[in-house]
C-alpha cells in the first residue's frame, strides 16, 4: 500500500502528516535505549502484527472512452494501517503471538510513536464514531545496538514458530525431536546475537536497502560461522531435518 492507495476500509481518512509520508524499507536501530522499546512482549507483538498487516480490497473507477461508462475494478491488497481494534483481532490469528487487549494497544501505542517505530496515519470519521489507524514507520527494523536487546523469552518464542513451521516439508518429526530444534535454534541464536552486536559496531548510519540488510545478515553469518559450538548446533539440526541426506 503506497501513500496513494487509500483501501475500501478507509475510504475518506484523513492522513496526518506523517501518514502521508511512504515506509522506509530497512531501519537500523543503533539507540540501545531506542531498541528497548521494543523488548517489550507486547510491543513487539504490535509491530509484528503491523508488519504483516490485514486483508483489504481496493476499488479504483475509470471512464471507459468508448462508451463514457464507469469500469470499477476490485483487487485484494493487504494494509499495514490498522486500528486498534483490528490489532486486537488480528494477534488471535497468530500462533507466535499472544492475545492483545484493548488496554495494552492503548498503553503501548504512545511509547511506539514516541520511539518512531509507529505513526498514527490517519483518522476515519463514520457519523458519531472517530477511529484512528496506526502504521509502522518502516517495512523492516534491525537491531543493530552494540547489545542485542531481543529479550530469550521471544527468541524462544521464535524458535517454537521456526520448527512448526516445518511441517510444511515432507518432514516427520517427533516431539522429541521437535523440543530438541527448538533447544538447538535457541542456542543458535544466542550466538548469533552476539554476532549482531559485533557487526553492528561496522553499521553507519540508517539503510533503506534491501541488497545492504543481506550483506549485513551474511556477515553475521561469517561471524557465527567462527564459532565452532555454532556450527556444532546445525551439523545436529542437519541430521534430524535430513538423516538420509
Amino acid at each position: 500500500m503506497t501513500k496513494y492507495e487509500v483501501t475500501d476500509a478507509l475510504e475518506g481518512i484523513e492522513l496526518t502528516e506523517e501518514g502521508k509520508q511512504e515506509m522506509r524499507d530497512i531501519v537500523f536501530i543503533h539507540d540501545k535505549e531506542r531498541g528497548e522499546i521494543i523488548d517489550d512482549q507486547v510491543r513487539h507483538f504490535i509491530i509484528q502484527i503491523l508488519k504483516r498487516g490485514i486483508d483489504d480490497m481496493l476499488t479504483t473507477e475509470t471512464k471507459d472512452p468508448s462508451t463514457g461508462g464507469t469500469i470499477r475494478i476490485q483487487r485484494e491488497i493487504k494494509r499495514y494501517a490498522m486500528s486498534v481494534v483490528e490489532i486486537v483481532r488480528m494477534a488471535k490469528r497468530y500462533n507466535d503471538i499472544d492475545n492483545v487487549t484493548k488496554n495494552q494497544v492503548y498503553h503501548h501505542l504512545p511509547k511506539l510513536i514516541e520511539a518512531g517505530f509507529v505513526v498514527k496515519y490517519g483518522t476515519v470519521v463514520t457519523g458519531k464514531r472517530t477511529t484512528d489507524y496506526y502504521r509502522r514507520t518502516a517495512k523492516g527494523f534491525v537491531l543493530a545496538t552494540s547489545q542485542s536487546t531481543m529479550n530469550e523469552a521471544l527468541m524462544k518464542r521464535k524458535a517454537e514458530s521456526h520448527v512448526e513451521k516445518f511441517s510444511i516439508f515432507d518432514i516427520t518429526l517427533s516431539e522429541a525431536q521437535k523440543k530438541e530444534l527448538v533447544g538447538l535454534l535457541f542456542e543458535a541464536a544466542k550466538i548469533e546475537k552476539k554476532g549482531v552486536s559485533e557487526i553492528a559496531k561496522l553499521v553507519k548510519g540508517d539503510v533503506a536497502d534491501k541488497e545492504i540488510l543481506s550483506m549485513y545478515e551474511d556477515l553475521v553469518m561469517l561471524y557465527a560461522l567462527g564459532d565452532e559450538n555454532w556450527l556444532q548446533i546445525h551439523r545436529r539440526i542437519r541430521e534430524i531435518l535430513l538423516p538420509n541426506k
